[in-house]
Order: C-alpha cells, then sequence, then structure tokens
C-alpha cells in the first residue's frame, strides 16, 4: 500500500512541477518587470556588488516620456552617415569635352586682329572647337600645349593669357564647354527611368538627379537612397531627404545614386486576435494602429495593462528619459552602443490609448501583449483537473497489475 501511494505521489508531484511552465507565448508580467536591470521606477541593481549582465531598460510610457520617444522618431535621420555638401562642385574639363576658346585684344594690330581690320566693338577671335583627347591638352596658337582635363574653364583661361601676356595686346581669354561628356552621374534602381545624365553648372542635388530618373518606383516610406561616391557608400531613407532640406546634397562628377526598397516591419506576439509580420505601409505607424492591425486585443487571453514594446536605443534617448544607467554596476554594457528597452503601456488605464495613439512604433520593433493572471489560473485549473484523472488513471492502473 505504501508503495502505490507514492508511486501515485510521484505522479501528483511531476505533474505540477510543470505549473512553472504552463503554456504562454512569452514572459509572464511579473518576471518582465522583476528582471530589469534598471527602469524609471528603480535606479539601478539593488545589489552593486553582484555584478550582473545588464539585461535591459524598463520604461513606463508617460505623458513626461512621450516627447522623447516622439523626437527620437522625428529625428532619428540623423544616425545615418551622410556627407554634408552645401556648395556645388566646380565643373572641370574632363576627357571627351569640347571646348570653345574666345580670345580678346584691346585693339586691333595685335597677335590677333591685324592693323587693317579697324576698330571693331570687342576685337576677339574664336578658335576653332577643340575636342579634349586622352592626354587632356589643347593646342592654342603661339601658346602651345595647355593642359585643361581637371582644370576649370577659368584656369585655362589664365593659363592661355599667361602665355599670350607677351605677345598680344592686353589679352582676354573665355573658355567655355560647348559639349560636355564628362561630370556626369548615374541615377538606378528602383525609378521610372534610370539614366546617366551631366551635371549642370549650377550644380544639382540628389533629389534633382531622383526627379529626372521619373522619382522612386516603390512609395516614398520604403524608399532608401544609396550614394556611391568614390570608394565611399553612403545610404540613408528616403523620406530624409525630403523631410530635411540638409541632407539634400549636391552631386559630384561619377556619383552614382541607388534607390531600393526596404519596406519598414514590426512584429506582433502575445494575446493579439492577428500575430506575425506587419508592414507599415505608411510613413509612421502610432502603437494604437500597429493594435489595429493585429484586429485588437484577445478579449479571453489579454491583460491590457501589459503592453511591452521591445527596442534597441541610443544610450543618449535612454538617458534623456532620466534614466542614467551606470555601466560600472554590471559586467558588461551592451557591445553596439544601443541600450535594449522595453516601454511598457498601460491600456487599462482610462488615459492609456491617448498615450498609444501618440507612441511612434519603429522599425523592427517587436510588440507583446501578456496574458491575464486569470488566464494562467485557469490553465492552472485545467492543469489540476488533468492531474486528477491522471492520477485516478494511474492508482486504476496500480490496482490492476498489484492486487
Amino acid at each position: 500500500m505504501k508503495l502505490k501511494r507514492s508511486f501515485c505521489n510521484v505522479m501528483m508531484v511531476s505533474l505540477l512541477a510543470g505549473c512553472g511552465g504552463l503554456p504562454t507565448s512569452g514572459p509572464y508580467s511579473v518576471d518582465v518587470n522583476a528582471k530589469s536591470s534598471v527602469s524609471n521606477k528603480k535606479d539601478v541593481v539593488e545589489d552593486k556588488t553582484a555584478k550582473p549582465d545588464f539585461r535591459y531598460a524598463l520604461v513606463d510610457v508617460s505623458n513626461d516620456i512621450l516627447p522623447v520617444v516622439k523626437k527620437d522618431a522625428e529625428h532619428g535621420f540623423d544616425s545615418y552617415d551622410w556627407p554634408d555638401d552645401p556648395m556645388p562642385e566646380i565643373i572641370k574639363i574632363s576627357v571627351g569635352d569640347t571646348i570653345s576658346i574666345t580670345i580678346y585684344e584691346a585693339q586691333s594690330g595685335g597677335l590677333f586682329i591685324p592693323t587693317e581690320a579697324g576698330v571693331r566693338p570687342g576685337n576677339f577671335v574664336t578658335l576653332p572647337p577643340q575636342t579634349i583627347d586622352k592626354s587632356g591638352y589643347i593646342t592654342v596658337p603661339y601658346v602651345g600645349l595647355v593642359q585643361a582635363a581637371g582644370k576649370s574653364t577659368n584656369s585655362v583661361a589664365n593659363a592661355i593669357k599667361h602665355g599670350l601676356q607677351d605677345r598680344a595686346i592686353e589679352p582676354q581669354v573665355i573658355v567655355t564647354i560647348t559639349q560636355r561628356e564628362s561630370a556626369e552621374v548615374s541615377v538606378i534602381g528602383q525609378v521610372k527611368s534610370a539614366r546617366k545624365f551631366a551635371l549642370s553648372y549650377k550644380g544639382d542635388k540628389i533629389l534633382d538627379a531622383i526627379a529626372q530618373a521619373g522619382g522612386p518606383d516603390v512609395p516614398g516610406y520604403d524608399a532608401y537612397v544609396s550614394l556611391q561616391r568614390g570608394d565611399h557608400e553612403y545610404t540613408i531613407p528616403f523620406d530624409a531627404l525630403v523631410l530635411d532640406p540638409k541632407k539634400n546634397i549636391y552631386l559630384h562628377e561619377h556619383d552614382t545614386v541607388y534607390v531600393y526598397s526596404e519596406p519598414k516591419n514590426f512584429l506582433m506576439f502575445g494575446a493579439f486576435d492577428l500575430k506575425g509580420n506587419f508592414s507599415f505601409d505608411k510613413r509612421q505607424v502610432m502603437l494604437s494602429e500597429a493594435i489595429g492591425k493585429a484586429r485588437g486585443m484577445n478579449d479571453d487571453l489579454a491583460d491590457p495593462s501589459e503592453v511591452y514594446i521591445y527596442r534597441r536605443e541610443p544610450a543618449a534617448v535612454v538617458n534623456a528619459m532620466g534614466l542614467k544607467i551606470d555601466y560600472s554596476h554590471f559586467k558588461a554594457a551592451p557591445k553596439d552602443g544601443l541600450v535594449p528597452v522595453i516601454y511598457k503601456v498601460n491600456l487599462r488605464e482610462p488615459d492609456g490609448f491617448f498615450l498609444a495613439q501618440q507612441f511612434p512604433v519603429s522599425d523592427k520593433d517587436v510588440i507583446y501583449i501578456a496574458n491575464a493572471e486569470s488566464v494562467e489560473f485557469t490553465k492552472f485549473l485545467n492543469l489540476l483537473s488533468n492531474t486528477s484523472t491522471t492520477t485516478t488513471d494511474a492508482h486504476n492502473a496500480w490496482n490492476a497489475v498489484m492486487p
């Protein structure tokens, strides 16, 4: 009899041991709150000598926190590596260009204007157009070879003037590019008409180039722009070029602009009616809209007070929220400089949905709603019921084999 009772007790304990591992789609709310390294409810881990690894910061979203989160979303473009070209590049003569040279003299009887020509307005002569060959030089009468490739038109004009200084009468020289085969930029990728074109003398900005290619062939909020310049590559969201004029830089010759699509998305897990990967489908999505995309919370499962948004934030953003993280209390800081943050929104509060309407979702966010405690209790009761049934079955089986 003792052996039978021991067998049944072992089965009961084994089944009840599983209560800590009840089926769920994510962490329990009590664990999320208890295992944070820092939060806006507590400063640092209480045991400073333990030196644990830094896990995450927990931030209860409030009206005080929202301005920092919204500012970070609005100015996130600043985090991208992007060149600064406030002035257009000076266009230089290159191999393949055709140039025209006009030489002026102060009066007739000089090197280019014969005496019998008399006085006429300008007293100038225009030389036949010359195309710059691979040597990079042009030939000017009475001056000889003049380097043109890689020089500005003013620089070439001054070189010719200097060569004529002692032979012509107060020479003045004007050099113009009549046909350009260089100083080109290419616009490729997901644009309506990929093309190559020459930069204008006034300078062309990157949005000018994209416009000449017909604009992006994808929604602007999904588009990214990559600038290939020499050995460097820079990438930025297309929205940044539109919303921040300082990012709309001047192009350099031989730049390549590549437009491509990378849709933003967020993940929904937990007690939602729909779960999975959702696209933004617009420039900015608020938390209330994200919940709407998942058809709202599951009334039978969700705890509206436990809505979590998982994100990695720059340390400056976390500090601006009042969480002064001192990594000396931890064995290791985040290696990439981005702090793991869990934002908590309480939608059980009357003003919770006002906060959700203003909380911006970021690309690759993970949004999770925990189960209500009553759901876990119901699971536990079901487990007990199943355990009782199993124990009875075990008792009957014992009696069958051990009369």
